[in-house]
């Protein structure tokens, strides 16, 4: 399976891309994470917003039991640094938790724009631990009509 959506250049579509990364992971039938997905979605796409330029887009693919997302924009050139930031800095600590917590990660350009993605190893789980308890909301109504899901 496989989300395309666009980012627009609007702070708001940090939460927007949470959502919808919920939403499909909850839709393909993958495994809860603990919302380490939402939060790697929220700092590559909060370093787009911040670092890139338009166009910009997010694409996510499950594969298994392994999911990749990339966060696309249209300024290449330098490529995202894990930065030790200052303890009291509210900034600069984005790539420290995405290298911290995502399986892989990595970046490329080609033709002018950049992409840097992560993937995680979500495996089921184990039988002798009790799912948790389902959200209050219906995740899967975060997907817009916007925003194309395909198939594999």
């Amino acid at each position: 399976m496989e989300l395309r959506t666009a980012l627009r250049n609007d702070p708001g579509e940090v939460e927007r891309a949470r959502n919808l990364i919920s939403a499909c992971m909850q839709r393909w039938g993958m495994p809860e994470d603990g919302g380490v997905a939402p939060l790697l979605v929220s700092e590559l796409v909060t370093n787009a917003l911040r670092y890139g330029a338009q166009p910009m887009r997010m694409v996510a693919k499950q594969e298994g039991s392994t999911l990749r997302v990339e966060v696309h924009d249209a300024r290449g050139g330098e490529p995202p640094r894990l930065r030790r930031a200052a303890p009291d800095s509210t900034h600069g600590r984005g790539m420290m938790i995405v290298d911290a917590l995502a399986a892989r990660w990595g970046w490329s350009e080609f033709g002018g724009e950049k992409q840097v993605w992560f993937e995680l190893d979500l495996e089921p789980a184990s039988p002798a631990i009790e799912p948790a308890a389902e959200a209050p909301e219906d995740t899967a109504s975060a997907v817009e009509s916007s925003d194309e899901v395909v198939a594999a």
